[in-house]
C-alpha cells in the first residue's frame, strides 16, 4: 500500500481536482499527501519587448505571487487535515520539473497525482506542458486524472484496471505498481495485448504492406494466450487476460476498455527524446488524448 504521495499544483482550480482523488486514495491507504507548488518567477515576470525580449525582474510582482501560492497551499492542506488526511504543503523555488523531482525523492513518493485536460496531447500548466516533462522524467508512477470536460470531480478508479501489455519484458514491468494500484482500489487487473499483422517489404517497389496471414496471425494469437497465462501467474488473485488481433493497437485498447467498463488503464513509457515515447509507440498519446478514464503510467529509469 502506499504510504506517499504527491500532488503538484500550480494555485489553480483545474490542478487542484487532482486532490479529491488523492484523498480518497489516501484514505484507504493510509498514505501521507505532499502538496507541492513551484513559484518560478520566470513564469510570469514582464518582459520588454525589443529585438532581445529582456525580462524584467519586479520584487512586487513575485511577492504577492508567492504569497498567493502558499495562501492556496495552506487552504489546501487545512482542508484535507480537517477531513482526517494527514497533508503536508510546500512552496518550492526554481524550475517546476526539477524542483518536483526532487522534492518527490526527497519524500520518497511512491505514486504522483496529476491532473490533464486530455486535449491536443497533454495537459497544459502554468508553464506549458507540464505533464509531458514530468512523465518523461519521472521514475516513479504518475496517475493521470481528468480535469476539464465534466463539472463532476474525478473520482478514485473502481472496477477493472486495464493493463496494456506489448508482449516485451519491459512492458512488463507495469505489473507490479498495476498490483499495487489494483489493490489499494479495489480493482481488479486484466491484461491485455493486440496482435498486429506483420508488415513485409515490397521490394523494389519500396514500400510496405501489411501480411494478413491466417497462419501467421494464428501462431501470434496463441503466443499471447500463452504469455498472457504466464503473467497471470505472478498477478493478484481474479485477474483475467485477453488478447486480440486488431490493426489499430490504441482503438483495440480504448474498444476492449469500453467492453469491460474498466475503470482505468495502466501501461509504461520510455520517456525519452523530450517526448513521452510509449512501449506501444504513439498509443499512449492517442490514449491519454482520447481515453475518458484515469492513467496509470510508469517509466522505468533502466529502458532495459
Amino acid at each position: 500500500m502506499y504510504r506517499t504521495l504527491l500532488v503538484p499544483l500550480d494555485g489553480s482550480d483545474f490542478s487542484a481536482r487532482a486532490l479529491v482523488v488523492a484523498v480518497d486514495l489516501a484514505r484507504r491507504t493510509g498514505a501521507t499527501v505532499h502538496l507541492a507548488l513551484v513559484n518560478d518567477p520566470s513564469s510570469y515576470i514582464p518582459f520588454v519587448p525589443g529585438e532581445v525580449a529582456i525580462p524584467v525582474y519586479n520584487a512586487d510582482i513575485v511577492r504577492e505571487r508567492r504569497d498567493a501560492d502558499q495562501a492556496a497551499l495552506d487552504r489546501h492542506v487545512a482542508e484535507l487535515n480537517t477531513n482526517g488526511v494527514r497533508a503536508v504543503g510546500v512552496l518550492l523555488e526554481g524550475t517546476v520539473i526539477e524542483s518536483l523531482l526532487e522534492y518527490g525523492q526527497q519524500v520518497a513518493s511512491e505514486l504522483t497525482i496529476m491532473t490533464t485536460h486530455g486535449r491536443g496531447g497533454f495537459a497544459r500548466l502554468r508553464l506549458g506542458s507540464v505533464t509531458t516533462a514530468y512523465l518523461s522524467r519521472a521514475t516513479t508512477p504518475v496517475l493521470l486524472v481528468r480535469g476539464g470536460g465534466s463539472d463532476a470531480p474525478p473520482t478514485l478508479p473502481t472496477g477493472m484496471l486495464l493493463c496494456a501489455l506489448d508482449g516485451s519484458p519491459f512492458g512488463e514491468r507495469i505489473l507490479a505498481h498495476a498490483s499495487v494500484f489494483a489493490a489499494a482500489c479495489e480493482m481488479t487487473m486484466e491484461l491485455f495485448s493486440v496482435n498486429t499483422p506483420h508488415a513485409v517489404s515490397l521490394a523494389p517497389f519500396g514500400t510496405e504492406a501489411l501480411l494478413a496471414d491466417p497462419v501467421a496471425i494464428e501462431e501470434e494469437e496463441r503466443f499471447r494466450a500463452s504469455y498472457l497465462t504466464r503473467l497471470l501467474e505472478g498477478c493478484p488473485s481474479g485477474s483475467i487476460s485477453h488478447e486480440v488481433t486488431d490493426m489499430a493497437v490504441g482503438q483495440a485498447i480504448l474498444d476492449e476498455a469500453a467492453r469491460i467498463d474498466a475503470g482505468a488503464i495502466a501501461l509504461v513509457t520510455h520517456g525519452r527524446s523530450g517526448i513521452s515515447r510509449f512501449v506501444l509507440g504513439s498509443v499512449a498519446d492517442e490514449l491519454i488524448r482520447h481515453a475518458a478514464l484515469p492513467m496509470l503510467v510508469y517509466r522505468p529509469d533502466d529502458p532495459k
